[in-house]
């Protein structure tokens, strides 16, 4: 059975609203399609104006599976870039995988303005219809330390890395600073003497060893309390990662 179309938002929900042809600059013979595009507070509903067969014409892009945006520098074409990981099945549980989708806006302010609302949205910035979207709304970019032990995943952890989770991270519009542990207890020295507070959370990319470390240099410092409560994330790389296994089960 299909599912049914998505239907259309109500005034009373857009936040913006605009045309736009799909964002093909280096295939000039590709056919050209034009959408109507909407945005709410929670979704991105695109509706495909020159009807193709065998395509859909109409998405609704949940901002929830919407990892960021990006409006490129000229001199590109004005693009609003949607960067989207919907899931996926696979024999268990669920995978996601990502997909661009680009715009081309009727000029660069245009883009840029839509670019802003939906940041705006996926930062949690409070607007209305009435808002006037620009950057000067979003708040300071978020920034993590991410822990790279690059003798995990069988010496792999960095390539992974690098190859998966910086690009997301870019994607996402977050700045970072990224340090690869040297030696035992590296990172537990770390967390214990750098100031948190310029960190909005802390990744970890290795196995279960490099989490035990970071967790017990919080604990270590004089103001551990509220060290303690700084976000902490791992991404597993390791031989066995069954803490992270485990974390990963209880958060469903």
């Amino acid at each position: 059975m299909r599912s049914p179309e998505p239907s259309s938002p109500s005034t009373a929900e857009a936040l913006l609203h605009g045309h736009n042809n799909n964002g093909c600059p280096n295939s000039p013979g590709a056919p050209a399609s034009n959408y109507a595009l909407t945005l709410t507070h929670t979704h991105i509903h695109i509706q495909r104006l020159s009807p193709r067969p065998g395509k859909e014409a109409r998405l609704l892009l949940p901002l929830s599976e919407l990892v960021g945006c990006s409006c490129p520098r000229a001199p590109a074409p004005p693009l609003l870039v949607l960067y989207w990981y919907p899931p996926g099945k696979r024999r268990k549980g669920v995978s996601r995988r990502r997909q661009v989708r680009a715009y081309l806006a009727e000029s660069r302010p245009e883009a840029e303005r839509w670019s802003a609302a939906v940041q705006c949205l996926l930062r949690e910035v409070t607007v209305t219809a009435d808002t006037e979207f620009s950057r000067s709304l979003l708040p300071r970019p978020r920034r993590l330390l991410l822990l790279v032990n690059p003798f995990s995943g069988r010496g792999q952890a960095m390539q992974w890395c690098q190859t998966h989770i910086l690009p997301m991270i870019r994607e996402a519009n977050i700045s970072y600073n990224l340090i690869q542990t040297e030696r035992q207890n590296h990172a537990r020295e770390l967390i214990r003497e750098i100031s948190l507070q310029e960190w909005d959370g802390i990744i970890i990319v290795s196995g279960d060893g490099l989490l035990h470390e970071v967790i017990n240099g919080l604990m270590e410092r004089p103001d551990w309390e509220q060290a303690i409560k700084v976000p902490v994330g791992i991404l597993p790389c390791g031989s066995g990662n069954a803490l992270a296994g485990s974390i990963n089960h209880n958060a469903g």
